[in-house]
């Protein structure tokens, strides 16, 4: 089978797998659309976040479609479209690593509620590798992934209707945040970055209050940092610049929130990210599809504006090139 590999240090291509062969619990997946991660697919192929040899299988934010289960297997049956297929290292020829692996055309995903005896949701057991809720094209539930990564954390910050909130970053991930920030009731809520290009988007599609580049902040801005700053700062960015404008927005009171994910080579000073008000903000993507699929039915979100490009898997190595050039917003692959 053909798989999206980091084939060596700043190098993505194609390569060619053996299909990997599911245990008792575990079900065989096709893979139907997986999207590339502006980010950790990136810093990944640079070496800069989970380093190691390479070659590397890239990709989580995948849609996928059972075609054989495990004898053990109760939840999962052929037919079902299922998040985030995996491969792990087990599944691999030797000398070649995972990273996640959703950019293979085949993979597996586990029977966890099997496994431990609970009844199959998200409430049950917070697993990522959930059936998926909507029926809409492979591309969009890709895009999904995302979303339900920067709901769920959001969900976490505890962002209530009095709370203000900045994210700091104008890429998929910080433009999500504002979005459900929004449709979580927070007011005000900015978005700061540092390039024009998606200033419009911002305010059409995300609703923000203000997206703001450099430091000329708009008088009610400078009012809140004034009072004490924003009470909830998302660092999206993963970057030292980032988290000092996040300290400097959150001020005296508020709470810094890191989701980004900081290159190897240029990392979080330690001695900030022990500041008290810094938090580490993660994501369990299975315990919010649910909302997000709310959100989605309700008419408050649309999935076709969160996929700008689609290519076959043929052209990956275009399609990475796009995202790095911030040419596309968010590309999907397909088989």
């Amino acid at each position: 089978m053909r798989a999206v590999m980091a084939l060596e240090l700043g190098k993505v291509g194609l390569g060619t797998l053996p299909v990997p062969t599911p245990e008792a619990y575990e079900a065989l997946v096709r893979m139907e659309a997986c999207a590339i991660c502006n980010s950790t697919d990136h810093k990944v192929i640079e070496n800069e976040f989970h380093p190691g040899p390479f070659p590397s299988v890239l990709g989580h934010e995948v849609i996928s479609t059972v075609v054989e289960v495990g004898p053990k297997v109760q939840n999962f049956q052929v037919g079902d479209r299922v998040f985030r297929q995996r491969l792990d290292e087990r599944h691999l020829p030797p000398g070649t690593r995972s990273n996640w692996g959703g950019f293979a055309e085949y993979g597996i995903v586990t029977d966890r509620w099997a496994q431990e005896g609970v009844p199959y949701g998200p409430t049950s057991l917070p697993h990522d590798q959930q059936k998926l809720l909507l029926d809409v094209s492979p591309a969009l539930a890709a895009g999904m992934v995302t979303l339900m990564e920067t709901l769920d954390a959001a969900v976490h910050t505890c962002i209530t209707a009095v709370t203000s909130v900045a994210v700091v970053g104008s890429g998929p991930v910080a433009q999500a945040f504002a979005t459900f920030a929004k449709l979580l009731g927070a007011a005000p809520v900015y978005a700061f970055g540092r390039t024009s290009r998606y200033a419009e988007r911002f305010a059409r599609v995300v609703g923000c209050d203000g997206y703001v580049m450099g430091t000329e902040y708009p008088r009610e801005v400078e009012r809140i940092i004034a009072d004490g700053g924003f009470d909830i700062v998302i660092e999206a960015v993963g970057s030292l610049e980032a988290l000092h404008s996040s300290l400097a927005l959150a001020g005296a009171r508020g709470l810094v929130h890191v989701y980004g994910i900081a290159p190897e080579s240029l990392p979080f000073a330690p001695a900030e990210r022990r500041l008290p008000q810094v938090r580490t903000l993660g994501a369990v993507e299975g315990r919010a599809q649910a909302q997000l699929v709310d959100f989605i039915n309700a008419g408050a979100l649309r999935l076709e504006d969160w996929v700008s490009h689609v290519f076959p898997l043929d052209e990956c190595v275009r399609a990475f090139a796009m995202v790095k050039q911030h040419e596309c917003l968010k590309a999907v692959l397909v088989p």
